[in-house]
């Protein structure tokens, strides 16, 4: 039998859905059972993303399931005065946001549980921060606002029209690539389901609200 964080993250990679019963704090070999699953996981997603091949990117997609399994472990009443820790953008190549996306795709339901729960607020603000360090799984948060690193994910074609997939389910205006490769993939997609791309107010509209 594995141990309850294997557990834990197989059942959300297979159905989407958090079960805890205890903290999640994984074992000194939970690393070792985790990682398969997790790349697994990335190859089996991977069948239907357009665009060049990409590796699994370990490190971030494990940092990235405990995160998640913090965050949700949190929502149900374990609070704690310890900020969610973000995982370093910087630098992220197309492969690191997809590997992450795994997991922190998932964050956006905690982040509207979070905000209806007044005990979540420090929860809900952290979840947030780390959503727009990752714009590929925050455009799915429907936040106002924009995402902190640019959502291009290294010219990668494939994340840039499942991003504008997404962008077009929320319509935020702050998440609409500002140029390039991606800007051009969200004018496509909204064109093809015949929706509006968002624009910012403008200053005249802004004074009269």
């Amino acid at each position: 039998m594995g141990s309850p964080f294997a557990i834990w993250l197989e059942r959300v990679l297979i159905h989407g859905e958090s079960v805890q019963a205890s903290a999640p704090v994984p074992k000194a070999e939970d690393r070792g059972r985790c990682l398969p699953m997790l790349s697994a996981a990335f190859v089996q997603r991977s069948l239907s993303l357009a665009g060049p091949h990409l590796d699994f990117s370990r490190e971030v997609a494990w940092q990235a399931s405990l995160r998640l399994a913090d965050a949700c472990w949190r929502l149900v009443g374990a609070a704690s005065d310890e900020p969610l820790t973000d995982i370093v953008a910087d630098g992220a190549t197309a492969a690191d946001h997809y590997s992450v996306d795994l997991t922190l795709r998932f964050l956006p339901s905690v982040l509207r549980r979070a905000g209806a729960r007044s005990h979540a607020a420090t929860l809900a603000a952290d979840v947030e921060r780390v959503l727009r360090l990752w714009p590929l799984s925050g455009v799915l948060a429907d936040l106002d606002g924009e995402p902190t690193v640019a959502p291009d994910f290294a010219g990668h074609p494939g994340l840039q029209l499942l991003y504008a997939e997404r962008l077009v389910k929320t319509g935020r205006v702050g998440w609409v690539p500002r140029g390039g490769s991606a800007r051009d993939w969200v004018e496509r997609i909204f064109a093809e389901r015949g929706r509006t791309l968002p624009v910012p107010a403008t200053t005249e509209e802004n004074s009269r609200d």
